[in-house]
């Protein structure tokens, strides 16, 4: 166990969380590259393309759109539908909604289908919360749902619920963890570090083999370009958050380990090495962005639109970190603990209790204590 002392320092570092981390635009998938370049995840066989991930691309997309959506709901008197937000979620179970742009709007692609099974009710619980919360002109404060307006940034609201809960950041980045990071952890890098996939063989009118394809797959949810970290324009999700945290724990560079990766299924060399390199990246990527958020909340004691905030950000990260090898993930009932240590009122939520957060997070996951001051 390491021992932890939360350095004064801390709480001059980071104050709310920076813009470029908050907003949501939908894109499109990175255009594949017609010459594969040193450094890109780009891969050919007889001079085409053997990388798709379109599916993933897909899903990407309808969580940017969800997201979207919720966030109409920042705006007071605004209503939300909750069976608008529960088609999208199952993509209208999986045959197309007329409420998702045609780059997400993909017959056969949803979220709700690659969902952690036992997290369903979780968020179709709160698609209901954030419908029935939405639309009140009464501004939020404890005790009470509704908009809160950021005392020292008035550019910025968000819905709570009465305890100070964002349900819009419980969805967007609970979903993150809940069917990305789980999907690429516990399918196909679990099936490919396990040799399930036939890599010898190129599946049937495509130009993969069923092991490219699955590890495509898995790095098509990390949400970032074929270039990155190059070209960091459009990342989004993890690969965003990935980038926010390279300064503090070197993250970036989990794009040479899905290069090398994948190179090694193509070549039938060792993978394990390089998809253990994945797993620690992506879990860094998870636990330190978690703290993050911890941090900044407790830089936000006095602005409770901030606090809260940072504080619901704080709990999707967490709830994500059950998702990974058993050496590299929480167990749910250390997610629970942690959890629990916030308290169930984020309007009352203490320094103290964030401290004990933290600390708990340094003792039970990759992130040390030197790390804080920049993340």
């Amino acid at each position: 166990m390491k021992k932890f002392i939360l350095p004064i320092a801390i709480g001059l570092v980071l104050s709310a969380c920076s813009k470029d981390e908050e907003e949501t635009t939908v894109s499109e998938e990175s255009p594949a590259l017609t010459d594969c370049t040193e450094g890109t995840y780009c891969f050919q066989r007889d001079g085409e393309s053997t990388v798709d991930y379109s599916g993933q691309t897909a899903r990407l997309n309808q969580l940017e759109e969800m997201t979207n959506y919720m966030k109409t709901g920042n705006t007071p008197g605004v209503q939300l539908e909750a069976a608008k937000l529960l088609e999208m979620f199952s993509n209208n179970d999986g045959a197309g909604s007329s409420h998702f742009s045609a780059s997400a709007n993909v017959p056969g692609k949803q979220l709700k289908d690659k969902c952690f099974l036992p997290k369903h009710a979780f968020y179709e619980t709160w698609i209901n919360i954030i419908a029935t919360i939405s639309g009140d002109e009464t501004p939020g404060s404890n005790g009470q749902a509704g908009v809160v307006v950021s005392i020292n940034d008035p550019s910025k609201a968000y819905l709570f619920d009465e305890n100070g809960f964002e349900p819009t950041q419980l969805i967007e980045k609970g979903l993150m963890g809940d069917v990305f990071y789980y999907q690429a952890m516990s399918t196909y890098i679990d099936g490919t570090e396990a040799g399930i996939y036939n890599n010898t063989d190129i599946v049937d009118g495509k130009n993969y083999t069923e092991a490219e394809h699955k590890f495509d797959e898995a790095f098509g949810y990390f949400g970032i370009p074929v270039d990155f970290p190059a070209n960091s324009e459009g990342v989004r999700f993890h690969g965003k958050y990935c980038n926010g945290r390279n300064n503090a724990l070197g993250t970036n560079a989990i794009m040479d380990d899905f290069i090398a990766a994948r190179a090694a299924i193509t070549n039938g060399t060792e993978v394990l090495e390089h998809t253990d390199d994945v797993r620690t990246k992506w879990h860094l990527t998870v636990a330190g962005t978690a703290v993050h958020y911890l941090i900044s909340a407790k830089n936000n004691m006095d602005d409770p639109a901030i606090k809260c905030h940072a504080l619901s950000e704080a709990y999707a990260f967490i709830s994500n970190l059950l998702h990974n090898r058993s050496d590299l993930a929480l167990t749910p009932a250390q997610v629970q603990e942690a959890l629990d240590l916030l308290g169930n009122n984020y309007y009352e939520t203490t320094e103290e209790q964030i401290d004990d957060c933290t600390a708990f997070l340094v003792d039970n996951t990759l992130i040390e204590l030197t790390d804080l001051p920049n993340l």
